[in-house]
């Protein structure tokens, strides 16, 4: 196998998460025949929801013709007839398969800019794209004017991609298509290639978190408040510590195990994110690796098979989350009122923890292993608190602002769909007498785009003829 270095990538690169690789032969695999050799990889790209699983096997008991077997999702892809199980290669064998990806950007806070297609001026506001809809449009979180000089967040659940383009010189958003690349060399099988968009395969080692299996939530920390009918107050069922670990996202050791044979750590990412890592070794002398995250198989492999210098065996992988915190509230007229029915308004935002396991394969035993979660070792990490009992938190929605940042949410109406005309032609009217605001202060009939954006109590608030959810993004740090 093509050695293939782990390394670090940028962030905006998490829609790609290699789930598993093995590289190991008969001398691992007693269903192996002998000098055989086995390599498998399992891939999430993009929004894709089920994960691309390549296995190859190749024979060499005659070297000067190896026999190959290539399957896809458990379907023969080479040979291509179908009709033999392995083949030798006498050409060059290559394998794409594309995917629609995750656009650049996602979640990433003010990264992109929207313009609205109901006014007739190029007017462009900062926003976060918070979520990939499956008719290809995205959820955003935009700021727009306040009227009093500053800016107020409003959800938006519907955007086209043809109306976002990157703060950042300015660059029309795309949706991309990602590819999975496999390249065998007839004239040497076993320096077969997987790539993700030209880059090895094994720079995308990833997880969720929290694990989906051990999740209440389907995969998400998640909080739910709920606001009272006369929004007087918002309640949830966690406590003030635990919700402060929440938003702080701290990384926090909880304990470790080592032998000769195996090393094991485990942390805590916020409060509801435990993740276990271990490596292991069948024996002292071998150089084959294991590592496993949460209970399954990240990576088995010797130092060469990943890049690796061979005195050295050095595995990156990152974990990959989204954090939500979900508003109950009652819907608004449009005009002030709460109605009986209940909407519920999230804010996402995803994280990812870089991480790798470091061990000197002179040392043999596994005791000497070695985790690092960012730039901390785990002896590093702060330690894990035990639960304690405490008070739900209850309080006015001014406490929550300020407290912890959040500005308590407001749902309008019940229809689907963008921002009305009628809303956008008010907002261009507040942009086009912004100095005369500043200049009149809080008294000013315009000082106030807050009635349609922040008060909900007011005879001008936002249009019921479509769904806005108006809400401030909360500060969350990784």
């Amino acid at each position: 196998m093509q050695r293939s270095r782990t390394v670090q990538l940028t962030k905006d690169e998490v829609d790609f998460m290699v789930l598993k690789f093995s590289c190991h032969d008969d001398s691992v695999l007693t269903s192996l025949g002998k000098h055989c050799k086995e390599m498998s990889w399992k891939i999430s790209i993009g929004a894709e929801n089920k994960p691309v699983e390549l296995k190859m096997t190749v024979d060499q008991q005659i070297l000067s013709s190896p026999s190959v077997s290539v399957t896809c999702d458990g379907e023969q892809i080479f040979p291509e007839n179908g009709k033999a199980r392995t083949s030798t290669i006498k050409q060059d064998f290559e394998w794409v398969k594309s995917f629609r990806g995750t656009l650049k950007g996602l979640a990433a806070k003010e990264f992109f800019e929207v313009r609205s297609d109901h006014s007739n001026a190029e007017q462009w506001y900062k926003a976060t794209l918070t979520e990939q809809r499956e008719d290809g449009d995205f959820k955003a979180i935009l700021q727009m004017p306040d009227g009093k000089g500053g800016f107020h967040a409003v959800d938006v659940p519907a955007v086209k991609v043809e109306n976002v383009r990157e703060r950042q010189g300015k660059k029309p958003a795309a949706l991309s298509y990602r590819t999975i690349k496999l390249y065998v060399p007839f004239r040497d099988p076993m320096a077969a290639t997987v790539n993700l968009d030209n880059e090895p395969v094994t720079h995308f080692f990833a997880r969720p978190s929290p694990p989906p299996q051990k999740s209440s939530s389907g995969g998400s920390s998640r909080v739910l408040f709920q606001v009272a009918k006369d929004r007087s107050s918002v309640s949830t069922d966690k406590g003030h510590a635990f919700f402060s670990h929440f938003m702080g996202n701290e990384v926090r050791g909880v304990k470790q195990h080592a032998d000769d044979l195996i090393h094991s750590w485990v942390f805590q990412i916020g409060p509801m994110a435990e993740h276990t890592v271990a490596v292991r070794k069948k024996h002292l002398s071998s150089t084959l690796i294991s590592l496993d995250v949460d209970g399954e198989l990240l990576c088995e492999a010797t130092p060469e098979d990943i890049e690796c210098h061979e005195t050295t065996w050095q595995c990156h992988f990152r974990l990959v989350g989204e954090k939500t915190l979900d508003f109950e509230v009652y819907e608004s007229d449009g005009n002030g009122a709460s109605l009986d029915t209940k909407g519920v308004v999230s804010n996402k935002t995803k994280f990812v923890h870089d991480c790798y396991v470091i061990f000197e394969m002179a040392e043999k035993s596994l005791l000497t292993a070695k985790l690092y979660v960012g730039d901390k070792s785990f002896a590093e990490l702060p330690e894990a608190r035990p639960p304690i009992s405490e008070e739900p938190i209850k309080c006015s929605p001014q406490a929550i602002t300020a407290t912890y940042g959040i500005s308590v949410p407001y749902k309008v109406g019940k229809g689907q769909g963008t921002l009305s005309p009628s809303f956008m032609q008010k907002v261009q009217q507040s942009l086009g007498n912004a100095t005369a605001v500043a200049a009149a202060g809080s008294d000013s009939p315009l000082a106030g785009l807050l009635s349609l954006f922040g008060s909900c109590c007011s005879n001008s608030a936002v249009p019921d003829e479509k769904n806005l959810e108006i809400t401030a993004k909360p500060s969350m740090r990784n």
